[in-house]
């Protein structure tokens, strides 16, 4: 995965992972999602339609393995109108963006065209192309 990618899939499930932490909180995250009349659900599908074009924009990278994580998104915040399903589902939602945010970092680097590095060392090189 390009270092670009890789960048930008972390900001977004960071991003993703503090607004699902904090509309989680039982009565905190309730009560904003309700006197905003349901705008936080909106911005969650735009940040989860970024996350999907930016996945299929990623030609050479892996990232294609998680593009199960923003379509639940999507399910998710539009299944998230009732309040008690919701902060279960935000709950939920909270795991599965800890799991993609750990699974973008265990990506291999690529640098140039060609070649991928594992870890710091660059002596163990594959000289391959994900796609």
């Amino acid at each position: 995965m390009k270092s670009s990618f890789r960048i930008l899939f972390l900001v977004l499930g960071i991003i993703a992972l503090m607004r699902e932490a904090f509309f989680g909180l039982p009565i905190i995250g309730d009560l904003y999602v309700l006197s905003t009349a349901w705008a936080p659900i909106g911005t969650s599908l735009i940040i989860y339609g970024l996350m999907i074009a930016a996945m299929l924009a990623d030609q050479y990278g892996r990232s294609k393995e998680l593009l199960w994580v923003p379509i639940v998104g999507i399910v998710f915040s539009l299944i998230s109108f009732v309040p008690i399903v919701a902060m279960i589902l935000h709950w939920v939602m909270t795991f599965i963006m800890i799991y993609f945010i750990i699974r973008v970092m265990s990506f291999p680097k690529q640098v140039g065209n060609t070649h991928v590095y594992y870890g710091g060392d660059t002596d163990k090189t594959v000289n391959r192309r994900y796609e």
